[in-house]
């Protein structure tokens, strides 16, 4: 796990951070830190989105991908961005600084991360109360659209294992349907829909279990050569 821009203690990025850029991001993060590919990657919600990227742009550094309750993408041209002062984003990040300094963020904060250990509940809440965090998590939601249809440039992966979790609860159907397009993005799949869990839950303590089995019988794929086993 690692500390996108503006997230926990990275400084802010200058320039929108779609996913294609987060990607990119991540690639450098692991060049710098000597980390060896090719990667199991795992990605959660959006983060689903940001580890297609990663496969569009580095097919050959990614070796298998687990996809919990992803984002699906959207087929399309990606909508050219606009990140001058006179921009939605722009003007709205000018805001940020305004909205954390009336402890909106801290607000928001508290209700959060409460089944954490203490001292990492507080380092976790003091994190997301900055105005770099806020303007960070408004500015992925407005890169949203441009997220999503950057990720649909993966069709094929050829084969490489694939793990897609859906979360029990909570979604509709055309949420599950989306999750059957994603498994079929490689020959060696499995999609395994979570009975009980929510989207937030798969990375709690109790439904994150599945989530670590995925991530585990991915790796153990790769370094095999063998199929996924079925569960």
């Amino acid at each position: 796990m690692y500390d996108r821009a503006g997230r926990g203690w990275s400084d802010a990025a200058d320039g929108p951070q779609d996913g294609k850029q987060i990607a990119a991001d991540l690639h450098t993060l692991l060049d710098r830190a000597h980390v060896p590919g090719p990667y199991v990657l795992a990605g959660h919600s959006f983060g689903g989105l940001y580890v297609l990227s990663f496969a569009a742009q580095f097919p050959d550094q990614m070796a298998g991908l687990v996809l919990i309750d992803s984002t699906a993408p959207k087929p399309g041209s990606a909508p050219a961005t606009d990140s001058g002062s006179g921009s939605g984003l722009g003007r709205l990040t000018r805001v940020v600084p305004a909205i954390a300094h009336l402890g909106a963020g801290r607000l928001l904060a508290q209700s959060s991360f409460g089944n954490l250990p203490p001292r990492a509940r507080d380092e976790a809440r003091a994190n997301t109360s900055t105005a770099r965090y806020l303007g960070s998590w408004i500015e992925e939601f407005l890169e949203g659209d441009a997220s999503t249809r950057q990720a649909a440039s993966v069709t094929d992966l050829n084969g490489k294992p694939l793990v897609v979790l859906t979360a029990g609860r909570g979604n509709d159907a055309a949420w599950k349907s989306a999750q059957d397009n994603l498994a079929a993005l490689s020959t060696n799949s499995r999609h395994l829909i979570v009975a009980g869990a929510t989207h937030d839950s798969l990375l709690d303590e109790t439904d994150s279990v599945a989530a670590t089995q995925a991530i585990h019988d991915v790796v153990v794929s790769v370094r095999t050569s063998q199929p996924l086993a079925s569960r």
